[in-house]
């Protein structure tokens, strides 16, 4: 059950953070749209991350080392995905803003 839900979760959180970040580069977009896509680019890059982290509890002898790389990529995880989640919604606030102003 963990392998089927850790690869799907990898496959899509992997797709997605490289199609955010080609749509968030490519030419003609609102620097916002931009920044909002980045912003969803990050989030997903959390997912990743925090999937690497658990997935590394999984492994029968869980030494030392594999503890802490764990427990790394599990902060740096869920500090992307904060951030990322942040960044998704004031940018999104401010292009809804100037959205209303436009009109």
């Amino acid at each position: 059950m963990w392998t089927a839900f850790y690869a799907t979760g990898l496959l899509a959180s992997l797709v997605g953070s490289v199609y955010y970040s080609v749509m968030a580069r490519r030419s003609g977009i609102h620097p916002l749209q931009a920044r909002m896509t980045l912003g969803k680019m990050n989030m997903a890059l959390g997912v990743l991350m925090l999937l690497f982290g658990c997935n590394q509890f999984t492994y029968e002898p869980l030494t030392t080392v594999r503890l802490i790389v764990a427990l790394v990529f599990l902060f740096v995880g869920g500090v992307n995905l904060i951030a990322g989640t942040r960044r998704y919604l004031s940018y999104r606030h401010q292009w809804k803003e100037s959205e209303r102003h436009a009109d």
